[in-house]
């Protein structure tokens, strides 16, 4: 059994003795606070409620009353259960995270538990149970007690741990020592932000499943195995946000120079993080990237428009673009920080631009393409030299890693169009593929479908969510609004 700290409190209590336990009751906290600041809370004068264990985000275990003695973890004025009560119980209280932190309801389906956290709570469970000779079906969640939603995550189910899981654990006995150095995966907004870490798991699945807008899972060695950047668009850190905006950008028909040029300020304003909010407003307005974002869209934070906070992938500012920004994003029913929004908003945005949208698609460079984004779209403060070799630095950089070897300007395996001989002639076997207004899943859908049968595509472009790339069916030709994905196609 691992170490358990002791921090007794003089009050919440009611004289007994260890006779009493038949019961042992699971809860959670209800909130994002760890297990010794609950114990110094319940340790700090009268509350009306106590428990007897908290077991910590990281695992460790605080005892705030004597297991003799009665806590007051499960009264009630009513009950479901015919027998269990505060007097004949021990209540363990575990510690919680929350995806959505800017709400903290009692029903909110987001509540999940560390996989230390449960550990070392089934640890203590089997060890009370061994010691009072309590049996798996007499260890119960507070909801089967009185009915309330607690642990929540026990009630629902609906998070990487189970009630059953729990229930298993403490019935097979298939506990670990818990001192033992376990390699980790941590889920972290960057490596070095150990802070501002969410959790850590020894199970991938569950690291992903609690990985939320704007983090990464980072394995024991510090590496990035996974992201996910808004909207639940999740991704490989291999692949990560820059394939998907290098996709897009190309699927637009920019060239592997003005790709690159684009990439490259978009690195430098904000890391490639859709949800990335300016470090200092991080300081100044006490959130995260992900709280921020996560205000935003549920209304808690209504400045988000006048702040001057700098935010998303080009850090939009101004209160004209970040109104335009929210516009778009109420428009399309998504998250502000969604990646395919502000990707599709940036797009939108840049047509106004006609200077920029010229060089782009003119440009014969990785440093001309940058220059122009530089100057006429992002317009930082400093332009200088040396700003404008870094930042065509960055982008070199991604032309050498997407566009090596498909020719100066050209468009990468992803992108080109020339490679492919059209037209074409394809097969579809099923009733129901969308046709699409342009090529790539943000785009609009025409509300129409091809149906089963042989189609003419006439032009081919890469695009969001289709591996294969987007075919234009001839018979919309004319108006280049009619796209399908070539992953639901055969090629005759």
């Amino acid at each position: 059994m691992r170490n358990i700290n002791r921090l007794i409190s003089g009050y919440n209590f009611n004289p007994g003795s260890v006779s009493r336990i038949k019961y042992i009751v699971i809860h959670y906290v209800g909130g994002l606070s760890g297990a010794q600041a609950n114990c110094k809370y319940f340790a700090g004068g009268n509350r009306n409620a106590s428990a007897h264990y908290f077991v910590d985000h990281n695992g460790e275990i605080w005892q705030c009353v004597e297991d003799a003695n009665i806590a007051w973890h499960c009264g009630a004025k009513s009950y479901k259960h015919g027998e269990c009560r505060n007097a004949n119980s021990i209540g363990i209280e575990l510690c919680v995270r929350k995806r959505n932190t800017a709400s903290q309801g009692a029903t909110d389906k987001d509540w999940y538990f560390e996989d230390a956290t449960v550990e070392a709570a089934a640890e203590l469970t089997r060890y009370l149970m061994d010691k009072y000779r309590v049996p798996a079906d007499h260890v119960i969640r507070h909801y089967d007690v009185t009915g309330k939603i607690c642990p929540n995550p026990y009630v629902y189910n609906t998070t990487a741990h189970t009630w059953d899981e729990f229930k298993r654990l403490i019935s097979s006995g298939a506990v670990s020592a818990g001192n033992s150095e376990k390699k980790l995966y941590r889920v972290r907004k960057s490596w070095e932000d150990a802070a501002g870490q969410l959790g850590a798991f020894e199970s991938l699945e569950n690291a992903k499943k609690a990985c939320i807008a704007g983090y990464n899972v980072y394995d024991w060695d510090g590496k990035a195995v996974y992201s996910v950047f808004a909207g639940n668009e999740q991704q490989t850190a291999a692949g990560g946000a820059e394939s998907m905006i290098w996709s897009f950008l190309t699927g637009k028909g920019l060239n592997a120079y003005a790709a690159a040029g684009l990439m490259g300020n978009l690195f430098a304003e904000s890391g490639l993080n859709s949800c990335n909010l300016q470090n200092s407003f991080n300081t100044r307005l006490g959130m995260t990237d992900a709280e921020y974002t996560a205000a935003v869209d549920s209304g808690s934070y209504t400045n988000f428009v006048r702040d001057s906070a700098g935010y998303g992938l080009a850090q939009w500012t101004y209160y004209s673009r970040k109104q335009a920004l929210l516009d778009f994003v109420r428009s399309v029913g998504a998250s502000i920080g969604s990646l395919d929004m502000q990707l599709s908003f940036l797009w939108q945005e840049l047509q106004g631009y006609k200077g920029v949208i010229s060089a782009l698609m003119a440009a014969t460079s990785v440093r001309a393409a940058s220059d122009a984004v530089l100057t006429g779209y992002e317009k930082p403060a400093d332009q200088s030299e040396a700003v404008k070799q870094r930042r065509a630095a960055y982008g070199q950089e991604y032309y050498d890693r997407y566009a090596a070897g498909t020719g100066a300007g050209g468009n990468t395996e992803q992108g080109k169009t020339e490679a492919v001989q059209v037209p074409f002639k394809v097969k579809v076997d099923i009733t129901d593929l969308r046709i699409r207004t342009g090529a790539g899943t943000d785009f609009e859908k025409t509300g129409k479908y091809t149906g089963v049968g042989v189609f003419t595509i006439v032009e081919v472009k890469a695009g969001e969510g289709s591996a294969a790339g987007w075919g234009l069916l001839k018979a919309y030709e004319e108006n280049r609004d009619g796209w399908v994905s070539l992953d639901y196609c055969t090629r005759l």
